[in-house]
């Protein structure tokens, strides 16, 4: 993708100037707030929306320009959305065949694919006799029958619960990395893209703010925003950091990841404070104490600490800085 441009209503523009390319055989995240332009991006790629400016190509061969508009069914591109788009009324085999329809070898390729996503045997059902975990598979498995040059997958975990989510992540990309396809998923997880991608890009309002692997990305983000996605954070103010004893001189936005405070331990900066609140999870004690400038502080323990008195603090290298 080289100068990538799309806009709606009022003109705002909802892809701006994207410069972007996949490796061949990579994984690639695309992840962002809603509205941040994620599933346009994916729509233009796949020809379902028509750029106003700038070109897309695949694999050398220019599919969108000024002067060129390749058709969607021509790409070559598989499609799993989220919510499988299934034909009801087919069976398992005639959904994966429906791409490959034409394909002399018809029987056997959907006999491999069905074997590769672990449903042999399963030909003869309908979508509504299978579960939701089994509904993406045959949606993976008439994506990929096709061999496309490029797969995509839209927010593909979004209607599974937690559990069978990360379980059907894992099987469903192994199965993407044994066929080797280039693929790209668009996600508002980020626990989903630092587990599977070989790439991430985050997008806001339309533009790349940053691109590179789940390390680079988390260790080093770029601003506040891309560390806020990655990161659960609290921003201190400077009021907020004097409670601590911390004097603050800088003009950027400072905050603490919430599993980096220390509880009743020796800090650099601490304050003594009372737990408002204390909530179980499945990580811990979600806690919030209040400063004495009213600030509300959050953060994690290992044990139920409401209505305790604390000493809360933290050390130099907890700080983070952003310069936006």
């Amino acid at each position: 993708m080289k100068s990538l441009c799309k806009s709606f209503a009022r003109g705002n523009m909802v892809v701006n100037s994207v410069d972007l390319s996949v490796e061949q055989g990579k994984i690639m995240a695309i992840v962002g707030e809603s509205g941040s332009g994620k599933t346009t991006l994916i729509r233009l790629i796949s020809g379902l929306e028509t750029p106003e400016s700038g070109t897309i190509s695949l694999n050398n061969n220019v599919v969108n320009s000024d002067t060129i508009f390749v058709n969607p069914e021509h790409r070559n591109i598989g499609m799993v959305f989220q919510d499988y788009a299934l034909f009801p009324n087919l069976t398992v085999f005639e959904n994966v065949a429906y791409g490959i329809s034409k394909s002399n070898d018809k029987e056997n390729v959907v006999q491999e694919v069905l074997t590769l996503v672990g449903l042999q045997g399963y030909q003869d059902r309908y979508p509504h006799q299978l579960s939701g975990g089994q509904q993406q598979r045959v949606a993976l498995a008439r994506a990929v029958a096709p061999k496309p040059h490029l797969l995509i997958l839209d927010e593909p975990f979004s209607n599974l619960d937690s559990n069978l989510r990360i379980q059907l992540r894992n099987e469903i990309f192994g199965i993407i990395r044994t066929t080797g396809v280039t693929a790209i998923f668009v996600t508002h997880d980020t626990q989903d893209a630092m587990a599977i991608a070989d790439d991430i890009v985050v997008l806001k309002e339309g533009e790349i703010m940053q691109k590179g692997t789940a390390r680079d990305i988390y260790n080093n983000p770029s601003n506040y925003y891309i560390a806020s996605l990655f990161r659960e954070l609290v921003i201190l103010s400077k009021s907020d950091l004097e409670c601590f004893g911390f004097q603050n001189d800088s003009t950027g936005i400072m905050a603490i990841q919430t599993k980096s405070f220390r509880v009743n331990s020796n800090s650099t900066y601490s304050v003594k404070c009372k737990i408002v609140t204390s909530q179980f999870t499945l990580s811990g004690y979600h806690n919030t104490v209040r400063l004495k400038n009213s600030t509300e502080i959050r953060f994690y323990s290992d044990q139920d600490l409401i209505g305790d008195d604390i000493v809360l603090g933290f050390g130099n290298t907890d700080i983070l800085v952003f310069n936006s």
